[in-house]
């Protein structure tokens, strides 16, 4: 068969490739699928990384959802529900291949007159959507229902769902286009989220004023909507992968009698089982009665395996919408097929202006990358190349830009208001978990903030680089969700590559460097295996993450942070061990005394990491010591290991291009952002060893615009005068 087989993690979809490999072999419990068509999801975008909470131990086949034809039953069982020849749609690791294998817990029929393309993006959004507005909140005729990220492919199913039963349907999505396909779907009323009014928007369109009765919430809107909550209403907190979790003001909660409920639907297999079979004859009811269709983009398409890289990038773009599937062509048709009548649907076809535009667009990032996240896990697989013309005509897309501003966090978005302001049409690269962060920054991997000017009630840090962001998009900043991976600053104009299309090179007369840096790691033997598998660099992040509860952990650090890193992780961890190179911490006295003082908490002085072991799934388990001291070297078992040993500013794209000091930072002229190349300036962490403070970065974001405005009008000045000669 083929397939995409990882062997090792990758920096994006672009390096996804497709092998020959040998057929799957069936479980006594398995069926053996046939694939016809592939759903891409964020959390397979995660998974190629090595940034997903499930890993499987290499070698795998990502993808997840899937619909196909059943090609063997199982070994183990007389009476298969799904005989040779049926169709089937489910979720199963390696779903990205010509075959792959699925138990029956995770199959289900292809609904009749439903496509694969149709039903390869039904058995993860649905039962989500359904279990969220029906089981957990019970929604009913005449219900006011608040969708938010309506336009995805939760959202899409979310809206359905609701008509349905009735409710009134008011939809947000971040865009013209999403917008118009929300409304295709059935919302009553649509409203832009980043109208920083729109919960002031929403309570108008309820009677009298009086609000949502129902909030569905899966990208983490949660405590502006209770501004726009009925009372006893309540907010549905779907679980997303790569998002945030919100700090929600609970007086407005407990004021208007709002109950806050979660809905995490991989659970109910383990925990609810008869509340599955429930919530799928409601769906299969409803495809039936003609209330609930496929919710696959139509914009263009994808066809083979080999577009997978194509389908992911488009999804982690954030301009598709619904669900991104890919169809499967197999290289001889199998006879067991035999194509259904389509069935009489409403399907949103826009023109080809439309479609052209999308994806003429392909490569502008506009949104963020946090996502519905479910817990399924998965890889890659891919075909003969077989794109729609559409696509083809793509073919690369070279762009210019006045300035150029690569980085994510304060230091990045205050240079992005200046300059938009200044009417310079500046674009900011954010990257795709660039340097293993969340675009946003280190902020993005802390809690409160209470220290930033014009919080004084403080502000969770992910809050704040949100707004950050939407400030910046609104005076006209492009943002692009795409790691730059390769940057010439020998001439001007200045020319980047980005890492999902290393074809195509970009240039740009001024560039702001905001990359900022991140968390320093050791280079101990098992620390590539294992990292994200029981090894990260934030605790803050990564402590509450089910394979570190209840189990040893340990840190490695003798600062303040690693103080503080520790002292979190002993509210998830059964002990945490503390390894101090030296004989006495660095960290502050009340931060030392506290560590020390802690009982889940044992300081080894002297002590360093020599190697990271694991088991056979591939995760952390145990942590080999040596005593600097004695020599003397010991096991312990420990399922986590967190770094707190500093900060490497990230100049990997200005190597032997920039001057930089003996650490790495980048070296700016005392008093501005200039750097060595004329044209380059620095900003936030990447030129600042010192302060390191959100505030510090954002002002120096600010004069790094007002330098580079002052650059290109000179730039400009001076190509007046030579046009004049």
């Amino acid at each position: 068969m083929k397939g995409i087989q990882l062997t090792e993690y990758v920096k994006g979809p672009h390096q996804l490739k497709v092998t020959e490999l040998a057929d799957p072999k069936p479980g006594p419990d398995d069926y053996l699928i046939e694939v016809h068509a592939a759903a891409a999801n964020f959390f397979d975008i995660l998974q190629i990384q090595g940034k997903y909470q499930h890993q499987p131990p290499f070698p795998w086949v990502s993808g997840a959802e899937f619909s196909g034809i059943v090609l063997a039953t199982p070994s183990g069982s007389t009476n298969p529900k799904f005989p040779v020849g049926s169709q089937v749609f489910g979720a199963t690791q390696g779903a990205y291949a010509t075959k792959t294998t699925a138990n029956e817990a995770g199959m289900l029929a292809v609904p009749e007159g439903w496509s694969f393309k149709e039903a390869a993006g039904l058995f993860v959004t649905a039962p989500t959507s359904f279990g969220a507005l029906v089981v957990r909140a019970g929604v009913k005729p005449g219900d006011y229902v608040l969708i938010h990220a309506a336009a995805g492919g939760v959202g899409l199913a979310a809206v359905q769902v609701a008509k349905a039963f009735g409710a009134i349907v008011i939809a947000t999505a971040g865009t013209k286009r999403k917008l118009e396909v929300a409304k295709s779907f059935g919302a009553d009323h649509v409203v832009d989220y980043k109208d920083e009014k729109w919960p002031e928007v929403v309570k108008k369109l309820t009677p009298k004023g009086r609000g949502v009765n129902i909030v569905y919430d899966p990208v983490g809107m949660v405590d502006k909507s209770t501004k726009c909550t009925a009372w006893n209403g309540r907010i549905l907190i779907v679980g997303f992968a790569a998002g945030k979790i919100e700090k929600v003001a609970m007086n407005k909660v407990l004021l208007k009698n709002i109950s806050l409920v979660g809905i995490h639907w991989g659970m109910y297999s383990v925990s609810e089982k008869e509340t599955v079979t429930e919530v799928w004859k409601g769906i299969m009811k409803l495809v039936a009665e003609g209330k609930f269709r496929g919710t696959e983009f139509t914009d263009g398409e994808f066809i083979g395996l080999e577009s997978i890289p194509d389908a992911l990038k488009a999804l982690g773009s954030r301009e598709t919408w619904g669900k991104v599937v890919v169809r499967v062509p197999q290289e001889v048709q199998s006879k067991l097929y035999q194509p259904r009548p389509a069935a009489s649907r409403l399907r949103f076809r826009p023109d080809r202006t439309t479609t052209a535009k999308l994806f003429s667009s392909y490569f502008r990032r506009t949104l963020r990358s946090s996502a519905t996240g479910l817990s399924v896990a998965a890889a890659a697989t891919a075909y003969k190349p077989n794109y729609h013309k559409e696509i083809q005509a793509i073919g690369k897309h070279k762009m210019h830009s006045k300035v150029v501003i690569i980085g994510s966090g304060p230091a990045a978005h205050t240079a992005a208001v200046y300059l938009a302001r200044a009417e310079l049409k500046p674009v900011l690269y954010e990257g795709f978990l660039a340097n293993g962060i969340a675009a946003g920054g280190q902020l993005t991997t802390t809690t409160e903030v209470e220290n930033y000017p014009g919080f004084p009630e403080a502000i969770m840090g992910q809050e704040l680089m949100d707004k950050m962001r939407v400030q910046s998009e609104r005076f006209g900043t492009t943002i692009i969700t795409e790691t730059v991976a390769t940057l010439d600053i020998s001439s001007r104009p200045f020319k980047y590559t980005t890492e999902w299309s290393p074809e195509e090179e970009h240039t740009a007369d001024a560039i702001i460097l905001a990359t900022g840096a991140s968390a320093r790691r050791l280079g101990l033997p098992g620390e590539d295996k294992y990292w994200q598998n029981g090894i990260s660099a934030c605790a803050v992040c990564d402590g509450a993450v089910p394979i570190y509860r209840s189990k040893p952990l340990v840190v490695i650090g003798g600062g303040d942070s690693a103080a503080e890193e520790a002292i979190f992780l002993t509210k998830y961890g059964s002990h945490v061990t503390v390894l101090v190179r030296k004989d006495k911490l660095r960290a502050s006295n009340i931060m030392a005394k506290r560590l020390l003082a802690h009982k889940k908490v044992t300081v080894r002085f002297n002590t360093v990491g020599v190697e990271v072991k694991g088991d056979d799934r591939g995760l952390m388990s145990q942590m080999v010591i040596k005593n600097v001291v004695s020599g003397e070297q010991e096991t312990l078992e420990a399922n986590g290991l967190f770094y707190a040993v500093g900060h490497d500013p990230a100049t990997a794209l200005v190597k032997g291009q920039l001057e930089t000091d003996s650490e790495g930072y980048v070296v700016t002229t005392p008093g501005t952002t200039y750097t060595s190349v004329e044209g380059v300036f620095a900003a936030g962490d990447v030129q600042d060893k010192r302060y390191r403070q959100a505030v510090t970065s954002a002002g120096s974001g600010c004069m790094a615009a007002l330098d580079a405005e002052k650059f290109l009008s000179e730039l400009e000045d001076v190509a007046g005068e030579q046009s004049n000669l």
